[in-house]
């Protein structure tokens, strides 16, 4: 089985990644990654680059975010799809709108809004399992995946991981 590192940061996280996109693009082919996800925290600033350079060395690009939450917990989330993309940058673009200059801080009632071809990642035992255990997205494992919507249900990880990290996407 491979490896898929789902949680980096490229250097425009300042202070939490080193590397630029296209460095962290290439280091994923050395190691014959598949598929790699790109979440800077509070916008997709590498995603453009990161993505150009990824598909260059036949590794699928997988964008998404760290989201700084109202309760200062950290919500990484993937782009599942196009609609996924387009939400999350409204999602983005709203709590930007709505901090103060400087801060970004996405509010937990506006996860269902926006949560359409999203998919968010928590560690177990972390406040963010807390949190999300009170949505109908509950799981119990290791790593949940789960989307915020009215109609969310826990997701297996290999139904999911089959189409988000294929090479082909």
């Amino acid at each position: 089985m491979c490896y898929v590192e789902l949680y980096a940061c490229s250097a425009f996280s300042f202070l939490r990644g080193g590397s630029f996109p296209e460095q962290l693009a290439e280091v994923a082919a050395e190691l014959k990654m598949p598929a790699m996800a790109l979440l800077d925290r509070n916008g997709v600033y590498g995603a453009q680059r990161f993505s150009v350079a990824a598909r260059e060395h036949g590794v699928r690009p997988i964008i998404g975010c760290e989201l700084s939450m109202e309760d200062g917990s950290i919500l990484p989330v993937l782009v599942e799809n196009r609609a996924g993309y387009k939400n999350l940058c409204e999602l983005l673009t709203q709590a930007h709108l709505c901090s103060e200059k400087g801060k970004c801080a996405v509010r937990w009632d506006e996860l269902p809004e926006f949560a359409e071809g999203l998919i968010a990642l928590f560690g177990l035992g972390s406040a963010r399992v807390s949190r999300a255990n009170a949505s109908p997205a509950r799981t119990d494992g290791v790593l949940a995946m789960a989307n915020f919507s009215e109609r969310s249900k826990p997701m297996t990880s290999c139904k999911y991981s089959k189409r988000l990290f294929r090479r082909d996407a």
